[in-house]
């Protein structure tokens, strides 16, 4: 099968970059990579791989936890657990899919589907599916039900406070989807396109306020509400406030703290994969002393 070649213009429409609109900046940029099956945080500033400070996502920590029999059953109908992960994947991208169009709603741009949404797993441009679509026009009824103004999207939750014995003091972190005023208030809005877990969804935007206050609240103060907007397949739309429980997001650490470390207590030790390079050619041979010239 040929390659598609797609050109710089049709790939720059399909990556839809964060818009230049937030009004928060990130105090700490932060980048992700998944290391052993979970998802670490660390300061993208940093260069040093050794001087980073990685902390699990607040969605690996709350692994803690089961998500009940639903989603055991359906793992374990699955064909195997490669065919599972797999459509999970799939899910995840049309999540990422829909948040990234939802943020350009958001700030006020036009989304033309025609441009499609580069996945950068394979440097494909594939076509924004039906289902997206649907979930664009619940987001677009909320945001006319509910008039909410954009503070910022995807803004970094990463604090590298340390104690003063040298322990992260927060040895967490996450991304916010969107903070929003609505009628006077600071709501932190996650955005969902699957399943609803209220436990689990209560528990991450208790985690990503507790992150968001420590950074921020001399910017904006602290949130006030918190909610999960669900955009729904058919095209509506369900938002569900969350109570705040931060004693609860205590103790779940603690226990992760055991869930996750070996016998000895030890938490994993993040090692970054080698880059490998990209071009590769044959040494040139080396000689073994200094040509001198032969005399007959």
């Amino acid at each position: 099968m040929a390659k598609i070649e797609y050109t710089k213009d049709q790939v720059k429409k399909a990556l839809w970059p964060l818009p230049p609109n937030d009004k928060i900046t990130s105090k700490i940029p932060s980048k992700s990579l998944d290391f052993k099956g979970n998802r670490y945080y660390y300061q993208r500033n940093e260069k040093d791989p050794k001087k980073r400070d990685y902390v699990m996502s607040v969605t690996t920590w709350l692994n803690c936890l089961s998500k009940g029999i639903g989603f055991n059953r359906w793992l374990g109908n699955a064909l195997s657990y490669e065919s599972a992960m797999s459509y999970a994947n799939e899910r995840a991208f049309i999540g990422t899919m829909t948040h990234a169009l939802c943020m350009y709603l958001i700030w006020g741009e036009q989304v033309d589907t025609r441009h499609g949404f580069y996945n950068e797993d394979d440097s494909k441009i594939k076509p924004v599916p039906d289902e997206v679509k649907l979930r664009l026009s619940g987001f677009i009824d909320f945001v006319d039900d509910y008039k909410p103004v954009p503070i910022a999207t995807e803004i970094s939750l990463y604090n590298d406070l340390k104690s003063d014995d040298g322990e992260m003091v927060y040895p967490f972190a996450g991304t916010a989807d969107q903070l929003m005023m609505i009628e006077g208030k600071l709501w932190m809005v996650d955005i969902k396109t699957g399943a609803e877990y209220p436990k689990d969804h209560s528990l991450q935007l208790t985690a990503y306020k507790i992150l968001f206050d420590s950074l921020y609240s001399d910017i904006t103060g602290p949130i006030d509400v918190l909610a999960c907007l669900y955009l729904k397949s058919n095209g509506k739309y369900k938002i569900k406030k969350h109570k705040f429980k931060p004693n609860i997001w205590t103790h779940l650490v603690a226990m992760g703290l055991y869930y996750f470390s070996d016998m000895r207590d030890n938490m994993p030790k993040v090692v970054e994969r080698e880059k490998l390079p990209i071009i590769y050619t044959l040494k040139e041979e080396k000689e073994d002393g200094p040509k001198t010239d032969t005399k007959d």
